[in-house]
């Protein structure tokens, strides 16, 4: 029988076009042309709708990864998924974490064998501007989703604990073409405020994979509960948009006893901007082990990676006091900023993928937000 063995590799970045760690560990052996899955992560930047940062960390990502593979630009997403999120506030690192898989013998282990890290990925079709933030997005993630899945060997969402998804946002030139075409858009505001074509873009995404997942049923979605009814969410969904986009990119990661990794993945969701606890329930859900509450430090050591949300809540309040982010006009980059800190304070380090800085979104309940952890087995 094969197995995936899953490997991931965290790259700080000296600049947005900094690919010095990838051709390391490309050099190294580490990477490999068969064997390079995704590039998933944080660029510096606006972190907006137009953000030149993350624009240019794309293109020289390609461009390397192109040469890597010996294939042309243009073909380089039908070989690699690329996940990257500007903007990086306070004590965010900038950095490329890259994931490889390979393909082993995996003879069957008498008793079973542990759950370990699988990743499975897949593009869906091309968004239309018009879908974009509607039900058109939706239900093409969700089928980029469930394609991700089947790749991963996955088939019960419960083994799902994290599915990155990069969408198309919308621009002055695709609003443009839209209504040439006699089409509407879901808004034209190009930011990621409340009413933000960036915001609409990432919550259709999350109800994507919410409905592919059996989190929300299709029945309940249409285009008018996206930003409207905030009962509906993933609790595994972690998305970002950007106008360079014209196909969505879905990334699963689960955990499957069919896996050879020497990874293993977990996820949890925190309460508010200050759950120290709930960053700490994902790092225990992917194996860590806790001394007096903390992360035993020796421990910490096998952490590879954290993923996380950060979305500013709807309410002026936390814990039953009052906060002035709401009204702040830097409110986007310091939601993100949050997120960054409390991630570093449980972990001891900044290269930790946190995104986010809208306000209120479906990725996570209301008020909360999505922590997933990676961690090295000790076997």
């Amino acid at each position: 029988m094969k197995a995936q063995r899953v490997e991931m590799f965290v790259c700080p970045s000296a600049t947005p076009a900094d690919t010095s760690g990838l051709q390391k560990l490309a050099d190294s052996g580490k990477l490999k042309p068969d064997t390079l899955v995704a590039l998933v992560g944080k660029t510096e930047g606006t972190g907006a709708h137009d953000d030149w940062g993350r624009v240019w960390a794309d293109v020289a990502l390609r461009d390397w990864t192109a040469r890597f593979l010996g294939v042309p630009v243009d073909e380089v997403a039908k070989h690699v998924i690329f996940v990257l999120s500007g903007g990086c506030p306070g004590v965010i690192t900038p950095h490329i974490a890259a994931v490889t898989r390979e393909w082993v013998e995996a003879p069957d282990q008498p008793g079973g064998a542990e759950k370990r890290l699988v990743v499975g990925r897949a593009g869906s079709d091309a968004m239309a501007p018009e879908e974009v933030g509607r039900m058109g997005q939706i239900r093409k993630v969700a089928e980029g989703t469930k394609h991700a899945m089947a790749d991963a060997g996955l088939a019960d969402p419960k083994d799902v604990h994290l599915v990155m998804v990069k969408v198309p946002g919308l621009t002055t030139a695709s609003i443009k073409d839209a209504e040439s075409r006699g089409k509407t858009v879901v808004s034209h505001d190009l930011t990621f405020g409340p009413e933000g074509a960036g915001a609409y873009a990432n919550d259709a995404a999350a109800l994507g994979v919410a409905m592919a997942l059996g989190e929300v049923p299709e029945s309940s979605l249409s285009d008018g509960v996206v930003r409207r009814n905030w009962d509906l969410y993933s609790e595994v969904a972690m998305t970002s948009s950007g106008g360079e986009k014209r196909h969505g990119e879905v990334v699963v990661f689960g955990n499957s006893s069919t896996s050879r990794s020497a990874l293993t993945i977990g996820h949890a969701v925190t309460k508010d901007f200050i759950d120290a606890q709930g960053v700490r329930n994902a790092l225990r859900a992917a194996g860590l082990r806790f001394k007096d509450g903390l992360p035993d430090e020796a421990d910490l050591d096998r952490l590879v990676h954290v993923f996380a949300k950060s979305v500013i809540p709807g309410s002026d309040q936390v814990r039953g006091q009052r906060i002035t982010l709401l009204d702040d006009a830097d409110a986007y980059q310091i939601g993100k900023a949050l997120g960054g800190m409390l991630v570093a304070s449980v972990t001891g380090r900044t290269t930790n993928y946190v995104s986010g800085g809208e306000r209120n979104s479906h990725q996570g309940p209301p008020g909360g937000n999505i922590v997933a952890a990676v961690v090295r087995t000790e076997a």
